[in-house]
């Protein structure tokens, strides 16, 4: 962590915290440009590049034990130009780097450490390096002093790698064998993805857990157009598990980023933006479907720690809490049974004690971490209103300690998303704060992310860094398209072709019909890749093509519809090598093959009006697409509603594919109708 007293690096002047907690180590890094470039080039030095991101646990451990040792900097200063990048705020360099740590056959993570020519092509890497050769990696300091030495005595390899790295980054994936998908491969591959699934816990697989937002919606999409397969019950049990365990924080509210556990007790504790929203916003889906006690209470606290805990003075969302505290991971939510015993009475204490698994000895590492995995039933009102008194006791007295560090840079798309959550929440729970919260930070967003017609990735410290990505713009169509469909204000859908507009012409490559994830006039790139695999947020080439769709409707706009299937026969060969790999694809097809339209028709004032459209916004599936016309408007031509709108009241037309059914004038009859 950055010594305030110590003598600051080059780092100083950004305004990323990740790259801030290392302006004082004895490293002479640079931030990522053409300084640093330069001077590789001027040197003839190799580029050592560490990429991280604020609440990574590891990387500050790597920071700890090799980048504020002085022996190792000097090492560093004298064989390298060393370059730090948040990966937060430069996804594109990330995935460069990452795929290429891939190519060489190893595991990816954080920190990544990537050794580069002065122009950029890498030629070898890893991950977290101990400072003594342990864990069967070598220490730090030897890879610098090996690769110094190659690199003066033997670039001959370093020439031979870095070529074979780059034609295997260049290369176009081999031709698929596989049949285009279709429906019964989607059946295909949801039943492998249930074999993954473990049936007692929930999750995919045994240890570490993540929460696979994009892959449990595809589940429960699915689901939702053809019930009774038994789709949605890994889901319900997945999202029970979170929701009761040791990930989900039962003081403040929110999610850890992931479980090192099977049982999802044990959190890697930092708090991110993106899985909170991912997870409020299928909560809410599954909350419309089938309202219980449970999800409600856990959309409310985490949707109350949005807004209480990661707003930024601008009206943004921040990125992240980190892990540590005090230099210890958890050390900020994790309790001594003497610490409780000393803040209840005893009406509450002995029931606090043994439903949250408080234990003298501690479920983890001496100490204990809240939990309700082995007392999930709901209590009685009494008991559940005493809990809830005492869990505000603990939260009261932890707001005392020394909070983790806090990422207050806001992204885009993590935005975006929380946008799309927020308005989620506003429809199930029927708040209307909620939908003014959401669509005041798309406002927000506009007025502090977008410099000079063109729309930035990160903003911090009045500041925006580094160009946005397609993944930003996806999201962000996305969020405009939400909030037409929960206000029914036009110029939102306006908005949201505009910036589709802006994304066709910066990002999009008509010679196969993707989205690249770095804009064309990007200059500090090896490649600009495409991509169709979900990260841990949905896939851009996916999500433009739900985008491209409805917009196509709602715009009568026929090339966004054949942009939409070109950028779908781009994402066809790569969604059917690895069913885990693209389920935001899969949603994709469902959205093109299996289309629903909610045609509200009426005037607001209609007396049935609201309770129709509330009805609208709680059926969640993505291929979904809901608009309104006046009772005197005229649909395009080719709609299948159209010239049905001379209703005498306010009515709904459920509308799949080419085919209409009769008008729905009862919002109870509408939520009846089979599609959830």
């Amino acid at each position: 962590m950055s010594n305030p007293t110590a003598t600051k690096n080059r780092l100083a002047k950004e305004t990323s915290p990740y790259l801030l907690q290392h302006d004082t180590n004895p490293v002479d890094w640079f931030a990522w440009g053409d300084e640093a470039f330069n001077e590789a080039r001027t040197k003839n030095k190799p580029i050592l590049l560490s990429i991280g991101y604020a609440a990574c646990h590891w990387c500050h451990v790597m920071a700890h034990e090799s980048f504020e040792d002085e022996a190792v900097a000097e090492l560093m200063n004298e064989h390298f130009i060393n370059i730090k990048v948040d990966r937060e705020e430069r996804p594109d360099i990330d995935r460069v780097y990452m795929d290429a740590l891939h190519v060489m056959g190893e595991q990816g993570g954080w920190p990544l450490t990537m050794f580069l020519t002065p122009d950029l092509k890498p030629f070898w890497g890893g991950t977290y390096f101990p400072p003594e050769s342990k864990y069967g990696r070598p220490s730090f300091s030897h890879v610098l002093r090996e690769l110094a030495r190659i690199w003066q005595t033997e670039p001959e390899k370093i020439t031979t790698n870095t070529d074979a790295l780059l034609d295997r980054l260049s290369a176009p994936p081999p031709a698929s064998t596989n049949p285009d998908p279709d429906h019964a491969l989607l059946e295909q591959m949801i039943r492998q993805v249930l074999g993954a699934v473990d049936q007692q816990n929930g999750g995919i697989g045994r240890a570490p857990k993540f929460p696979q937002g994009p892959l449990f919606q595809l589940l429960w999409s699915v689901h939702q157009s053809h019930p009774g397969r038994g789709y949605d019950a890994p889901v319900w049990l997945t999202m029970n598990k979170i929701s009761q365990g040791g990930i989900y924080d039962h003081l403040g509210g929110g999610i850890a980023r992931y479980a090192v556990d099977e049982k999802w007790l044990v959190p890697h504790f930092e708090k991110m933006l993106y899985d909170n929203a991912q997870y409020i916003t299928l909560l809410c889906k599954m909350q419309n479907s089938a309202p219980n006690q449970l999800f409600r209470q856990r959309i409310e606290q985490s949707v109350a720690w949005l807004l209480s805990d990661m707003q930024t003075p601008e009206g943004l969302f921040a990125s992240s809490y980190d892990a540590d505290s005090e230099g210890v991971e958890g050390k900020y939510y994790c309790w001594a049974e003497s610490e409780i015993n000393h803040l209840l009475t005893n009406s509450a204490r002995e029931l606090f004690l043994r439903v949250y698994d408080v234990s003298e000895q501690g479920n983890w590492e001496h100490t204990n971490i809240l939990n309700r995995t082995d007392h999930p039933d709901q209590l009685s009102d009494d008991d559940e209103a005493l809990l809830a008194q005492a869990r505000e006791t603990l939260l009261s007295h932890r707001r005392k300690r020394i909070a983790p560090g806090w990422d207050d840079k806001a992204l885009t798309d993590w935005n975006a998303l929380t946008v799309i959550a927020l308005l989620n929440a506003s429809a199930t729970l029927e708040d209307p704060a909620l939908e003014q919260a959401a669509l005041t930070t798309l406002e927000n967003m506009q007025a502090h992310l977008r410099v000079n017609g063109r729309f930035y990735h990160s903003f911090r410290d009045n500041q925006v860094r580094s160009h946005a990505t397609a993944d930003d713009y996806a999201l962000l169509i996305s969020a405009n398209i939400a909030a037409y469909e929960t206000t029914l204000d036009w110029a939102w859908v306006e908005q949201a072709g505009n910036l589709m507009d802006e994304a066709m012409e910066h990002y999009h490559d008509q010679s196969d019909g993707a989205f690249s994830m770095a804009p064309k006039d990007a200059t500090d790139l090896i490649i600009r890749d495409k991509y169709a695999n979900d990260d841990v947020t949905p896939n851009a080439n996916a999500t433009m093509a739900i985008n491209l769709w409805k917009l196509s409707v709602y715009l009568d706009n026929q090339a966004y519809q054949q942009t939409a299937e070109a950028v779908f026969n781009w994402l066809k060969p790569h969604m059917t090598r690895n069913p885990f790999a693209c389920p935001t694809a899969w949603l994709a097809f469902t959205a093109l093959s299996e289309q629903t339209q909610l045609v509200l028709v009426g005037d607001p004032e209609d007396k049935n009006f609201a309770g129709l459209h509330q009805a609208c916004l709680k059926i969640s599936s993505p291929n979904r697409l809901l608009m309104q016309v006046g009772r005197d408007a005229d649909l395009p031509a080719g709609h299948p509603a159209s010239g049905k709108a001379g209703l005498d009241k306010a009515a709904v037309f459920l509308c799949r594919n080419q085919t209409c059914d009769l008008p729905v004038t009862d919002p109870g009859d509408l939520l009846k109708s089979g599609i959830h």
